[in-house]
């Protein structure tokens, strides 16, 4: 049994007049070669001999190796990499060049590494004599003054810290409460709520003087108030032996 097909003119007639919009701005060779889609010797393969295209191969990677070979002629020496301290130097590894071409540059970068490694080491040196002796961090309670392994310092710590959440709980669970407080006359409450008025905060300024002692303050004054603030806490200030401990030094 044979099937009626149907014809659509209008149909047929729109897919013709896409085809021909889409086949009109299609890109031309050059700009599908500028692309990379197609190959320069592609589309010149009907007007262009094979041999000018070989040619015009072979010539641009002669071009890419010369670029080559100019940029690794260029490139630093390893003696140069080690004095920038690109790469490392081995201690029974002699850093100067055995060659004689780069004598000179050697010796001026091994001197300004020299010079840079002696200003170095001179601040480094000036920076541990600042630093605070053995007995003043113990005193400051930085360092603990035991003498014993670490491993067992930190046992004790842990174990005085146990007995003292211990005896805490302990007080604060046989602490009195609020009824036996008033009744000891200990803690009192008022029977009348006063609310008194402020002021808001665009009403008045709150920022502090600009003449204020503090903002007068130099680095050099600071560290004379904390010096002395501290031999204060040190020497004069009266502390329970129990709490000595628990003194803050600044």
């Amino acid at each position: 049994m044979a099937a009626e097909v149907k014809s659509d003119p209008k149909g047929l007639s729109k897919i013709v007049n896409d085809f021909g919009k889409r086949f009109s701005s299609r890109s031309t060779p050059a700009e599908l070669v500028q692309k990379n889609i197609l190959k320069e010797e592609d589309v010149n393969q009907g007007g262009v001999a094979s041999t000018l295209v070989q040619s015009k191969i072979a010539l641009e990677e002669e071009k890419r190796k010369d670029q080559l070979n100019r940029r690794l002629s260029n490139r630093p020496t390893k003696v140069d990499l080690k004095l920038r301290n690109i790469l490392r130097v081995e201690s029974s590894e002699n850093v100067a060049d055995p060659e004689g071409d780069n004598t000179s540059r050697t010796s001026t970068l091994g001197s300004n590494g020299n010079l840079d490694f002696e200003k170095r080491s001179a601040q480094l040196k000036s920076i541990l004599k600042k630093r605070p002796e053995k007995s003043q961090l113990e005193e400051m309670n930085i360092l603990k003054g035991n003498n014993a392994d670490p491993s067992i310092v930190s046992a004790q710590e842990k174990l005085k810290r146990a007995q003292i959440e211990n005896t805490l709980e302990g007080r604060l669970r046989d602490r009195p409460n609020i009824e036996e407080l008033a009744e000891a006359k200990i803690l009192l409450f008022s029977e009348t709520v006063e609310v008194l008025p402020t002021f808001r905060k665009s009403e008045y300024n709150r920022k502090p003087d600009a003449n204020a002692t503090f903002k007068n303050l130099t680095p050099q004054m600071k560290v004379q108030i904390r010096e002395e603030l501290n031999s204060f806490k040190k020497h004069e200030m009266p502390v329970h032996e129990d709490s000595l401990r628990n003194t803050c030094f600044h």
